[in-house]
Protein backbone atom coordinates (compact mmCIF):
# COMPACT_ATOMS: atom_id res chain seq x y z
CA UNK A 1 0.00 0.00 0.00
CA UNK A 2 1.26 3.60 -0.90
CA UNK A 3 1.05 6.35 0.63
CA UNK A 4 -2.19 7.82 2.65
CA UNK A 5 -2.58 10.76 4.52
CA UNK A 6 -5.38 11.58 6.01
CA UNK A 7 -6.72 14.46 8.20
CA UNK A 8 -10.38 13.79 10.16
CA UNK A 9 -12.30 16.01 12.76
CA UNK A 10 -15.84 16.43 13.52
CA UNK A 11 -16.84 18.05 9.82
CA UNK A 12 -15.41 14.84 8.29
CA UNK A 13 -12.48 13.22 6.74
CA UNK A 14 -10.45 14.30 3.73
CA UNK A 15 -7.92 11.32 2.21
CA UNK A 16 -4.86 12.26 0.47
CA UNK A 17 -2.88 9.68 -1.34
CA UNK A 18 0.48 9.74 -3.33
CA UNK A 19 2.45 7.05 -5.63
CA UNK A 20 0.42 6.87 -8.92
CA UNK A 21 -2.84 6.61 -6.71
CA UNK A 22 -6.05 7.11 -8.26
CA UNK A 23 -7.46 9.57 -5.29
CA UNK A 24 -8.68 12.74 -6.47
CA UNK A 25 -6.57 14.20 -4.22
CA UNK A 26 -3.13 13.38 -4.76
CA UNK A 27 0.25 14.27 -2.74
CA UNK A 28 3.02 15.67 -5.06
CA UNK A 29 5.10 16.86 -2.69
CA UNK A 30 5.90 16.63 1.38
CA UNK A 31 7.79 18.41 3.68
CA UNK A 32 7.94 18.46 8.05
CA UNK A 33 7.83 15.26 8.51
CA UNK A 34 11.24 14.80 8.99
CA UNK A 35 12.88 14.88 12.91
CA UNK A 36 11.79 17.90 15.59
CA UNK A 37 13.52 21.02 15.32
CA UNK A 38 15.17 22.35 18.75
CA UNK A 39 15.88 25.69 19.78
CA UNK A 40 19.00 26.38 21.62
CA UNK A 41 20.03 28.28 24.73
CA UNK A 42 23.79 28.90 24.72
CA UNK A 43 26.03 31.23 26.32
CA UNK A 44 29.68 32.63 25.25
CA UNK A 45 32.60 33.59 27.61
CA UNK A 46 35.17 35.80 26.72
CA UNK A 47 38.55 34.09 26.28
CA UNK A 48 36.97 31.01 25.62
CA UNK A 49 36.05 29.31 22.12
CA UNK A 50 33.08 27.99 20.70
CA UNK A 51 30.18 28.37 23.46
CA UNK A 52 28.44 25.78 25.51
CA UNK A 53 24.73 24.54 25.22
CA UNK A 54 23.06 25.00 28.54
CA UNK A 55 19.73 23.63 27.55
CA UNK A 56 17.14 22.98 24.40
CA UNK A 57 13.50 22.74 23.73
CA UNK A 58 11.52 21.19 20.65
CA UNK A 59 10.01 23.82 18.66
CA UNK A 60 5.98 23.52 16.97
CA UNK A 61 6.21 21.20 13.78
CA UNK A 62 4.69 22.86 10.27
CA UNK A 63 3.69 19.92 7.59
CA UNK A 64 2.99 21.09 4.34
CA UNK A 65 1.54 18.94 1.58
CA UNK A 66 1.70 20.17 -2.06
CA UNK A 67 -1.92 18.74 -3.57
CA UNK A 68 -3.24 18.09 -6.75
CA UNK A 69 -7.03 17.79 -7.30
CA UNK A 70 -8.12 15.79 -10.85
CA UNK A 71 -11.77 15.06 -10.67
CA UNK A 72 -14.69 15.71 -13.25
CA UNK A 73 -16.19 18.10 -10.88
CA UNK A 74 -12.65 19.61 -9.30
CA UNK A 75 -14.30 22.67 -7.76
CA UNK A 76 -16.77 20.33 -5.51
CA UNK A 77 -13.85 18.27 -4.39
CA UNK A 78 -11.72 21.44 -3.69
CA UNK A 79 -14.95 23.00 -1.12
CA UNK A 80 -15.48 19.30 0.54
CA UNK A 81 -11.56 19.52 1.38
CA UNK A 82 -11.39 23.16 2.26
CA UNK A 83 -14.72 22.85 4.76
CA UNK A 84 -12.73 19.77 6.64
CA UNK A 85 -9.23 21.83 6.61
CA UNK A 86 -11.26 24.86 7.81
CA UNK A 87 -10.78 23.30 11.55
CA UNK A 88 -8.19 21.86 13.93
CA UNK A 89 -8.03 17.83 13.84
CA UNK A 90 -5.97 14.92 13.75
CA UNK A 91 -3.47 14.00 10.58
CA UNK A 92 -3.11 10.41 10.10
CA UNK A 93 0.08 9.49 7.60
CA UNK A 94 0.00 5.40 7.07
CA UNK A 95 3.08 3.86 3.95
CA UNK A 96 4.02 0.77 4.24
CA UNK A 97 4.70 -0.52 8.12
CA UNK A 98 4.73 3.52 9.20
CA UNK A 99 1.05 3.92 10.76
CA UNK A 100 1.06 6.94 12.71
CA UNK A 101 -1.03 10.53 13.91
CA UNK A 102 -0.23 13.91 14.86
CA UNK A 103 -2.76 16.19 16.21
CA UNK A 104 -2.97 20.04 13.97
CA UNK A 105 -4.31 22.99 16.10
CA UNK A 106 -3.88 24.55 12.69
CA UNK A 107 -4.93 25.26 9.13
CA UNK A 108 -3.34 27.38 6.59
CA UNK A 109 -4.32 27.10 2.76
CA UNK A 110 -3.43 29.78 0.33
CA UNK A 111 -5.41 30.44 -3.00
CA UNK A 112 -6.38 27.22 -5.14
CA UNK A 113 -4.40 27.60 -8.51
CA UNK A 114 -6.45 26.29 -11.57
CA UNK A 115 -5.04 24.26 -14.42
CA UNK A 116 -7.87 22.99 -16.57
CA UNK A 117 -10.98 24.32 -15.54
CA UNK A 118 -13.35 22.49 -13.84
CA UNK A 119 -11.06 19.08 -13.72
CA UNK A 120 -7.29 19.99 -12.30
CA UNK A 121 -6.34 22.44 -9.14
CA UNK A 122 -3.42 22.79 -7.35
CA UNK A 123 -3.11 23.72 -3.83
CA UNK A 124 -0.85 23.39 -0.69
CA UNK A 125 -1.94 22.67 2.79
CA UNK A 126 0.28 23.79 6.06
CA UNK A 127 -0.76 21.91 9.01
CA UNK A 128 0.21 23.56 12.82
CA UNK A 129 1.14 21.34 15.54
CA UNK A 130 1.83 22.60 18.94
CA UNK A 131 3.40 18.87 19.76
CA UNK A 132 5.64 18.44 17.41
CA UNK A 133 5.60 14.83 18.30
CA UNK A 134 4.21 11.75 15.77
CA UNK A 135 2.15 8.97 18.03
CA UNK A 136 1.29 5.35 17.03
CA UNK A 137 -2.17 5.77 14.96
CA UNK A 138 -4.08 3.95 18.21
CA UNK A 139 -3.77 3.86 21.64
CA UNK A 140 -2.14 1.34 23.60
CA UNK A 141 -4.43 -0.41 26.55
CA UNK A 142 -2.62 -2.33 29.40
CA UNK A 143 -4.91 -4.01 32.82
CA UNK A 144 -3.26 -3.13 35.75
CA UNK A 145 -5.30 -5.34 37.77
CA UNK A 146 -8.49 -7.73 36.99
CA UNK A 147 -9.52 -10.08 38.74
CA UNK A 148 -11.70 -12.76 37.20
CA UNK A 149 -13.83 -16.06 38.41
CA UNK A 150 -13.39 -18.78 36.38
CA UNK A 151 -14.95 -21.48 38.20
CA UNK A 152 -18.25 -22.41 36.91
CA UNK A 153 -20.89 -25.21 38.31
CA UNK A 154 -20.30 -27.73 37.47
CA UNK A 155 -16.37 -28.82 37.77
CA UNK A 156 -13.63 -31.27 37.97
CA UNK A 157 -11.14 -30.32 40.60
CA UNK A 158 -7.98 -29.99 39.98
CA UNK A 159 -9.48 -26.17 38.26
CA UNK A 160 -8.35 -23.07 38.37
CA UNK A 161 -10.59 -20.87 40.69
CA UNK A 162 -9.70 -17.30 38.93
CA UNK A 163 -7.33 -15.28 37.62
CA UNK A 164 -5.35 -12.14 38.86
CA UNK A 165 -3.99 -9.18 37.04
CA UNK A 166 -2.21 -7.80 39.38
CA UNK A 167 0.62 -4.84 37.57
CA UNK A 168 2.49 -5.53 34.49
CA UNK A 169 5.07 -4.45 32.38
CA UNK A 170 4.89 -1.59 29.71
CA UNK A 171 7.67 -1.05 27.04
CA UNK A 172 7.96 2.17 25.47
CA UNK A 173 9.27 2.02 22.10
CA UNK A 174 9.22 6.12 21.09
CA UNK A 175 11.86 8.65 21.57
CA UNK A 176 10.22 10.67 24.29
CA UNK A 177 8.95 9.69 27.96
CA UNK A 178 5.10 9.17 27.85
CA UNK A 179 2.45 10.50 30.15
CA UNK A 180 -0.27 7.99 30.42
CA UNK A 181 -3.76 8.00 31.33
CA UNK A 182 -4.72 5.37 34.35
CA UNK A 183 -8.71 4.38 34.28
CA UNK A 184 -9.83 3.15 37.62
CA UNK A 185 -13.47 1.62 37.50
CA UNK A 186 -15.15 0.68 41.07
CA UNK A 187 -18.33 -1.69 39.96
CA UNK A 188 -19.69 -1.61 44.13
CA UNK A 189 -19.41 1.24 46.69
CA UNK A 190 -16.81 0.89 49.71
CA UNK A 191 -17.74 2.28 53.15
CA UNK A 192 -14.52 3.91 54.04
CA UNK A 193 -11.56 5.23 52.22
CA UNK A 194 -9.64 2.92 49.86
CA UNK A 195 -5.93 4.07 49.16
CA UNK A 196 -5.18 2.78 45.56
CA UNK A 197 -1.04 2.94 45.12
CA UNK A 198 1.01 2.96 41.64
CA UNK A 199 4.21 2.51 41.22
CA UNK A 200 6.88 3.02 38.26
CA UNK A 201 9.50 0.39 40.14
CA UNK A 202 11.69 1.93 36.71
CA UNK A 203 12.06 5.31 37.96
CA UNK A 204 10.94 5.05 41.39
CA UNK A 205 7.53 7.33 41.33
CA UNK A 206 4.19 6.47 42.32
CA UNK A 207 0.49 8.04 42.28
CA UNK A 208 -1.53 7.40 45.50
CA UNK A 209 -5.07 7.50 45.85
CA UNK A 210 -7.42 7.81 49.28
CA UNK A 211 -11.11 7.67 48.16
CA UNK A 212 -14.21 6.18 49.00
CA UNK A 213 -15.87 4.82 45.45
CA UNK A 214 -19.68 4.92 44.86
CA UNK A 215 -21.17 1.76 43.29
CA UNK A 216 -20.58 1.92 39.42
CA UNK A 217 -18.16 4.94 39.63
CA UNK A 218 -14.48 5.12 37.22
CA UNK A 219 -12.22 7.31 38.13
CA UNK A 220 -9.66 8.79 35.77
CA UNK A 221 -6.03 10.09 36.21
CA UNK A 222 -4.91 11.82 33.32
CA UNK A 223 -0.73 12.77 33.83
CA UNK A 224 -0.35 14.98 30.89
CA UNK A 225 -3.45 17.18 31.85
CA UNK A 226 -2.87 16.77 35.71
CA UNK A 227 -6.38 15.97 36.26
CA UNK A 228 -8.21 13.31 38.39
CA UNK A 229 -11.69 13.11 37.75
CA UNK A 230 -14.60 11.05 38.67
CA UNK A 231 -17.96 9.84 36.55
CA UNK A 232 -19.94 10.85 39.08
CA UNK A 233 -18.48 13.27 41.43
CA UNK A 234 -16.37 15.56 38.88
CA UNK A 235 -13.09 17.03 40.13
CA UNK A 236 -10.95 14.65 42.97
CA UNK A 237 -7.43 16.20 43.04
CA UNK A 238 -7.68 16.66 46.56
CA UNK A 239 -8.09 13.14 46.70
CA UNK A 240 -3.99 12.24 45.89
CA UNK A 241 -2.20 12.07 48.53
CA UNK A 242 0.37 15.04 49.54
CA UNK A 243 3.75 13.86 48.49
CA UNK A 244 2.25 12.29 44.76
CA UNK A 245 3.20 14.82 41.70
CA UNK A 246 1.32 13.36 38.60
CA UNK A 247 3.87 15.07 36.85
CA UNK A 248 6.57 13.02 37.78
CA UNK A 249 4.94 9.85 36.66
CA UNK A 250 5.90 9.02 33.40
CA UNK A 251 6.87 6.18 31.41
CA UNK A 252 10.12 6.46 30.32
CA UNK A 253 11.76 4.59 27.00
CA UNK A 254 12.32 0.87 26.98
CA UNK A 255 10.65 -1.59 29.93
CA UNK A 256 8.97 0.10 32.59
CA UNK A 257 7.84 -2.03 35.72
CA UNK A 258 4.41 -0.68 36.92
CA UNK A 259 3.13 -2.66 40.48
CA UNK A 260 -0.17 -2.25 42.14
CA UNK A 261 -1.03 -1.89 45.65
CA UNK A 262 -4.96 -1.87 46.51
CA UNK A 263 -6.84 -3.27 49.42
CA UNK A 264 -9.55 -5.59 49.55
CA UNK A 265 -11.34 -5.17 46.15
CA UNK A 266 -14.61 -7.02 44.71
CA UNK A 267 -14.82 -8.95 41.06
CA UNK A 268 -15.31 -6.44 38.40
CA UNK A 269 -12.72 -4.06 39.94
CA UNK A 270 -10.01 -3.04 37.34
CA UNK A 271 -7.42 -0.54 36.96
CA UNK A 272 -6.13 0.10 33.08
CA UNK A 273 -3.33 2.13 31.94
CA UNK A 274 -3.64 4.15 28.19
CA UNK A 275 -0.78 5.48 26.65
CA UNK A 276 0.67 6.36 23.43
CA UNK A 277 4.58 5.98 21.99
CA UNK A 278 6.04 9.91 20.91
CA UNK A 279 8.58 9.80 17.70
CA UNK A 280 10.50 12.57 16.44
CA UNK A 281 9.49 11.75 12.96
CA UNK A 282 7.36 10.29 10.32
CA UNK A 283 9.91 9.94 7.22
CA UNK A 284 8.53 8.70 3.92
CA UNK A 285 10.87 6.62 1.90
Amino acid sequence: MGLTITYKNELGTVTMQGGGCTSSLRITETEGLGLVTREYNTAVYSGYDGQQTLGSRATARSITLALEVQSRNAAECVRDALRVFGQSGMLYIKNKDLDRRIYCSQVQIPDVTRVLRGYIATFAVQFVCDSPFFEDADDTVVPLYRRTKLLKSPFVLPAVLGEIVLGGNIEIKGTASVEPVISIYYPTALEGVESIILTNQTTGRSVQLDYAPCADETVTIDIKNRRVNSSLNGNLINYLTKDTFLGDFVLVRGKNIISVNVGDMTSGFTIECKYNNLYSEAVIV
